[in-house]
């Protein structure tokens, strides 16, 4: 009976298993959540598809979902260009960690340079280097000639850097960098 049930879960398991297409399908329809979310079998385990490694990485940046990109820069080496990928993911966890001790611990950024991107991330933390802020009421201003972008800590359990971006005035997102 145990080998019955064990093959069963095997069989079920195999039918709903998220795949290279279901991915690839997925990032297409702009189902960016899905192919992050979904994925995590594919970069822990190592997987060796550097496209799909990207693709997911890519999502998960373009949700803001920040911590799996650390695991996928290990499996992105084999061209300049997947080499690049893992550098960007690289570049934006390092710089969410950054803000984060920046924002907790006062920590000095401005003798550091990174690689720049229009990730959200990359744009608080240039200005940050840059000393391109002000405080107000706990929270950190950013006025770029686009957009403002203010910037602070919750008090929750987990402590979460939040990025509320402006445009003219009226909120159009809130980041959540866990």
């Amino acid at each position: 009976m145990k080998k019955l049930i064990l093959l069963f879960l095997l069989i079920y398991g195999n039918l709903f298993a998220y795949s290279h297409d279901d991915v690839i399908a997925d990032y297409q329809a702009k189902k960016y959540v899905d192919v992050c979310k979904k994925s995590a079998i594919f970069y822990k385990n190592a997987e060796k598809d550097e496209n799909i490694l990207s693709i997911i990485g890519d999502a998960c940046a373009k949700i803001d979902y920040i911590n799996p990109l650390g695991y996928i820069v290990r499996g992105l080496v084999s061209t300049p260009q997947f080499r690049e990928n893992g550098s960007y993911f690289a570049t934006l966890v390092l710089q969410k960690k950054l803000i984060y001790q920046f924002m907790n611990d006062g920590i000095e950024l401005k003798n550091l340079r990174l690689p720049r991107s229009k990730h959200t991330l990359s744009i608080v933390f240039e200005n940050l280097v840059k000393n391109n802020y002000i405080k107000e009421n706990g929270k950190i201003i950013i006025k770029t000639s686009a957009k403002e972008y203010r910037v602070w800590i919750n008090n929750a359990k987990k402590r979460v850097v939040i990025v509320e971006e402006y445009k003219n005035s009226k909120k159009i997102k809130t980041h959540w960098y866990l």
